[in-house]
């Protein structure tokens, strides 16, 4: 299990007063759902909290449900059978130790596994029986969602499910667990695609006809995403509320952190370590204009907010936060987004290291550097010669793309003098560790780009550009001697102060964060914009480009371009010190779009 002692107080908030009588004597029952984005230990306390409303008489009796688990609906072997029931039941004995821990004294805990894993042990009679009146809440496990469905769509087991929901049991889940409860549902990504291909048209699999849905009594006005922010899952996100038939609001649970959702309308109580992302594609219409050009997602406007554990809550129907009333109209300009008269044409690519796929950006920089006349001279930032060397090769075939080619290394102790790119006609500068980059060594650089020579700045050279910077380097893996490294890095970005932010080179004043999706760095985008809630905040992607001359920007290159936009926004901060606001707007552009 993943705890972190820091936060763990947070999780204790959402606690509710044990003394609510149970389900089965309310005259009005409330319905609940509790999705939870992933992981276990760090929300077993709000799911217990959550469980004791529902409790009937004296006993709170919690049924698991492991139908997630198994790697075909239709069949299992007798080995996978035993080592599904062994893996959750270990998830039981967590749950039911939770319980025993957080109840009163006058509670008993009755923790029970329901051996479901396959379409004919939905089917079956016995495992039906296990959801009696007395449930008061059910716990379905992590695992593949479209397996989970595939298992109970139109079974016993949902009927009985929909039952408890409706006398007031609460129906909880944890990854796959959570994507069910949605009525339309999120599969997954489809074929090869991932995090950084996650605005491609074709990505995602939505399960939204027929038998192909999630629970039949799930929510219908929302769509949920599971371990947003620890897989980099925004693009994801967006890409379905895009897609015809989907709810207009899509709710990114991140890992370790629950809510829960009562009378399929508030959302309310988010507990555990980090915080909820609500993608809004329907006040500003941003799903109904939205279109894919070049194969890429294009769509703008889509209201933004993050709720972090705290008093905070989110209406489905009015589609209002209770951090500040939902923006009626906006008026956006994107003008710091223009270079000043007289300075040359700036690029900046989110990654543009493999050469094949965008050399259509650098062939467009050549010719903005005089063509076949072009002199380019490259900086390179790195620790040392060597390091210095090893990135130049990677960009090997940019020297074969030019007239004239000029390597300049800018290691520790050295700053380049204006004279050495006194006869360039273009300059780049590479570099793929921001938290080695130092902008003090490219200010000669600024200086002849206001002067009117063209420049890219690629990858991490790219995010100093703006008023300001992450100086965070490139996301670490996990190891066993520290096996949280990339998600305190990842998630961690969410907590208020856990960003490195200096100051950058100031061509623009906009902040830039580059691999936004492909290493992870959503938090860092985003808390670049908290802390700069004045300043336009851009995700570059990998393949992804801006060029930006005195009329605006455009977008290059074969990825999307985020734009995070908290000027309207309002601000808070969670129980956890994590960010909190409402009413950001978020764009993804498109190759061959303008901002504007």
């Amino acid at each position: 299990m993943h705890f972190k002692k820091r936060f763990f107080a947070t999780v204790i908030l959402t606690m509710m007063a044990f003394s609510v009588i149970g389900a089965g004597a309310q005259d009005n029952v409330k319905k609940v759902f509790m999705p939870i984005g992933g992981g276990y230990g760090d929300t077993y306390d709000a799911f217990i909290a959550a469980a004791l409303n529902s409790k009937v008489g004296d006993t709170l009796k919690i049924v698991v449900l492991p139908s997630t688990y198994a790697t075909s609906a239709d069949k299992i072997t007798d080995d996978e059978r035993q080592e599904n029931l062994d893996a959750a039941e270990n998830r039981r004995s967590q749950i039911e130790d939770s319980c025993k821990a957080d109840v009163p004294a006058s509670v008993t805990c009755d923790v029970q596994l329901t051996p479901i894993f396959t379409r004919d042990d939905a089917l079956n009679p016995d495992n039906v029986a296990f959801f009696t009146d007395d449930v008061g809440a059910v716990y379905i496990l992590g695992g593949d969602q479209t397996i989970a469905m595939q298992v109970m769509v139109n079974t016993p087991v949902e009927e009985a499910l929909a039952k408890a929901y409706d006398r007031g049991a609460l129906i909880a889940g944890t990854s796959a667990g959570e994507a069910v409860q949605s009525k339309v549902m999120l599969g997954g990504y489809l074929g090869d695609y991932g995090p950084e291909t996650g605005l491609n048209e074709g990505a995602v699999d939505i399960w939204n006809s027929g038998d192909k849905r999630g629970l039949s009594f799930g929510i219908a006005d929302a769509i949920f995403e599971q371990h947003f922010w620890e897989r980099a899952r925004l693009g994801r996100l967006m890409n379905v509320l895009a897609q015809p038939g989907v709810p207009p609001v899509g709710l990114g649970i991140d890992s370790y952190t629950a809510a829960t959702i009562t009378d399929s309308k508030t959302l309310s109580n988010v507990a555990g370590l980090y915080s909820i992302g609500i993608l809004d594609a329907q006040t500003f219409d941003a799903a109904k204009s939205a279109t894919f050009r070049s194969n890429i997602l294009s769509m703008h406007n889509v209201l933004f907010h993050i709720l972090p554990p705290g008093d905070f809550t989110y209406d489905l129907d009015t589609h209002e936060t209770s951090i500040a009333p939902s923006l009626k109209n906006i008026k956006r300009t994107f003008d710091d987004l223009k270079a000043p008269a007289g300075a040359g044409r700036l690029i900046l690519s989110g990654n543009l290291e493999t050469f094949t796929a965008n050399a259509s950006v650098l062939a467009h920089f050549v010719e903005l550097s005089q063509g076949d006349n072009a002199k380019i001279c490259v900086a390179l930032f790195a620790d040392t010669d060597e390091a210095s060397n090893t990135l130049l090769q990677t960009y090997t075939p940019i020297a074969q793309s030019t007239t004239s080619f000029v390597n300049i290394s800018i290691t520790p102790g050295t700053t380049p003098e204006a004279k050495v790119f006194d006869s360039c006609t273009g300059i780049m500068v590479l570099a793929s560790d921001v938290s080695k980059v130092d902008a003090s060594k490219l200010m000669a650089i600024k200086t002849l780009w206001l002067a009117g020579t063209p420049l890219l700045l690629d990858n991490a050279a790219a995010a100093i550009a703006g008023t300001f910077f992450s100086a965070q380097g490139p996301t670490p893996e996990a190891t066993d001697a520290e096996p949280y490294a990339d998600i305190d890095y990842i998630q961690g970005a969410f907590i208020d102060g856990s960003t490195n932010i200096q100051s950058g080179l100031g061509l623009l004043n906009i902040t830039v964060e580059a691999r936004t999706l492909a290493d992870y760095r959503v938090g860092r985008m985003v808390a670049l914009g908290y802390a700069h809630p004045d300043t336009l905040a851009i995700g570059l992607n990998d393949a992804s480009a801006l060029e930006i001359n005195q009329d605006g920007a455009s977008v290059l290159g074969t990825n999307g371009v985020f734009v995070l936009d908290l000027r309207q926004a309002t601000l808070d901060k969670g129980t956890n010190d994590g960010f909190a606001f409402a009413n950001g707007l978020l764009d993804s552009f498109a190759p061959g779009d303008t901002i504007k």
